[in-house]
């Protein structure tokens, strides 16, 4: 096998993966079952047998018992190995989850990998078998959401805004398959790269409270719905948002981990993408916010730059919490790095703040 061929593979199977998060995230029966053939099997500790077995039960579960408001599963870490015709790959993944019970609703908040092998069927690479495997838990109460009718809010249902944004249900993405114009294949896979850092800066950019590479993400003109706003990026950034320093910021750090990035190409020019984020807000008031959510965003290349024209944040679950003792405080004679939201941060003894730091 080459190079490129094998890039290709491991590049249809990540989409693979996320799209088979998005099936079970979304209650996408349909995309869920496309991702495993027939014959697949799985081992999900509750239950061992065929997938498509376990698909079944999880219908009925669905129908019959306590209901599900919400599930996010951030897959990362990503390793793929040859195993003759097949792929083996171990994936990270973190899953939240959330269900009714007596006292209301229950979290559950899980931390694993899937061990993943890969067979060709029916011209593409598909699931053939999954062991899944725990590394943590917790269980905490869930709560209530109180989200302002203007944000948008994820769903387990076809109404999900994923969906009126461009996203298709109980579909694969279409693989690069490296058999037509070499050329064309080949800018695909870097269009998908190009995205995927522009999403990464985005968020840098909001971690590390810099504007200037902010701005840079978008094309001008770009729109952006944010929680109530709806208009401008620029204004989002500038005005709205604490992405520009201004007296008052609610916020002492920030981290955006984002992943299961999903590009579906309309053109070579344009991309609707789905990208999973869970951020995690360390606040002046004393307390710790945590968001999962979506970014679904419309990508357009302009003179050969890959940016974003509008983007709509989904939110899908949150939690605030009392803040609490820190790792680090725990060691205080150790040379511990802290990040800082502005200039300070360690990354900046590497790159440059803004965008001439990032191969703009």
């Amino acid at each position: 096998m080459s190079a490129a061929s094998d890039l290709a593979d491991k590049s249809e199977i990540a989409d693979l993966l996320v799209a088979r998060a998005r099936g079970a995230d979304r209650f996408d029966l349909a995309l869920m079952r496309a991702c495993h053939p027939p014959d697949a099997t799985d081992n999900h500790g509750t239950y061992r047998g065929l997938m498509h077995g376990f698909l079944d039960r999880l219908e009925a579960s669905m129908r019959d018992g306590p209901e599900c408001r919400v599930k996010q599963h951030v897959v990362a870490n990503m390793l793929f190995d040859r195993l003759g015709d097949d792929w083996f790959s171990e994936t990270y993944h973190v899953a939240h989850e959330e269900f009714a019970d007596a006292d209301g609703w229950t979290a559950f908040d899980i931390g694993g990998r899937y061990l993943d092998t890969m067979r060709r069927s029916g011209g593409r690479w598909l699931i053939q078998h999954r062991d899944i495997v725990y590394d943590w838990s917790r269980i905490t109460a869930a709560g209530t959401r109180r989200a302002a009718p203007a944000v948008l809010t994820g769903t387990r249902t076809a109404t999900d805004p994923s969906y009126r944004a461009g996203g298709a249900r109980g579909r694969l993405p279409e693989p690069i398959r490296l058999k037509g114009p070499a050329m064309d294949d080949l800018d695909r896979l870097l269009s998908k790269q190009a995205i995927a850092e522009v999403l990464y800066r985005r968020a840098r950019a909001g971690d590390r409270a810099d504007a200037e590479l902010a701005h840079s993400c978008y094309h001008p003109g770009a729109t952006e719905r944010h929680g109530v706003f709806d208009g401008l990026a620029t204004e989002f950034i500038d005005v709205v948002s604490f992405t520009r320093p201004k007296p008052g910021s609610p916020i002492k750090g920030m981290h955006h981990v984002v992943a299961n990035i999903l590009a579906d190409f309309a053109t070579a020019d344009e991309a609707f993408v789905e990208s999973y984020h869970v951020a995690w807000c360390q606040m002046t008031d004393g307390t710790d916010a945590t968001i999962g959510g979506r970014y679904l965003d419309r990508f357009a290349r302009r003179d050969g730059r890959w940016a974003i024209v509008h983007r709509n944040v989904i939110f899908d679950w949150s939690r605030v919490e009392p803040e609490t003792e820190k790792f680090w405080a725990k060691h205080p004679a150790a040379d511990f790095l802290y990040g800082k939201r502005g200039p300070d941060d360690p990354l900046y003894t590497y790159v440059g703040r803004g965008p001439q730091g990032d191969g703009e």
